[in-house]
């Protein structure tokens, strides 16, 4: 393991977002994490295992990966509890505007990784109902600028 460790706050934000997880797999998400923020170069996960300082339980990472993906709808949901709170309130009652988007991106060829057929909203002039890519879903605080 990497003898550097993650600052106080993101610490306390996994907390919230790894109590939906089993106990004895939550030790994988810090180190993950952990990975990402020191990882450079290509974003890939042997990349962060490096860059964490992962060297003989690297398949227990990989593992944790794959039922982290069966439980991704939960931990979804406690990173919006978590940004959500982040957001300051000057009065009760104020409402929070938030907008959701979800594009889709086109991408081709051979090799790339989880694409797959989607509803075009911007058909274009010739008209395709469908595009092959990626959907990013994105949510952002919508602010009146003073």
């Amino acid at each position: 393991m990497a003898a550097w460790t993650l600052p106080t706050v993101i610490a306390d934000w996994c907390e919230i977002l790894t109590s939906v997880l089993d106990r004895r797999s939550r030790k994988y998400f810090f180190t993950i994490i952990l990975g990402m923020l020191l990882g450079c170069g290509r974003r890939t996960v042997s990349c962060w295992l490096r860059a964490a300082g992962v060297s003989d339980d690297w398949q227990d990472h990989y593992y944790f990966l794959q039922t982290l993906g069966h439980k991704a709808k939960h931990v979804a949901k406690q990173l919006l509890h978590v940004a959500v709170r982040q957001i300051p309130v000057s009065h009760v009652g104020e409402f929070i505007k938030l907008a959701l988007d979800d594009s889709p991106t086109r991408r081709y060829g051979p090799k790339v990784q989880l694409a797959g057929m989607h509803h075009n909203p911007t058909p274009g002039r010739f008209g395709s109902e469908f595009l092959y890519g990626h959907v990013w879903v994105t949510i952002s605080w919508l602010v009146k600028h003073p």
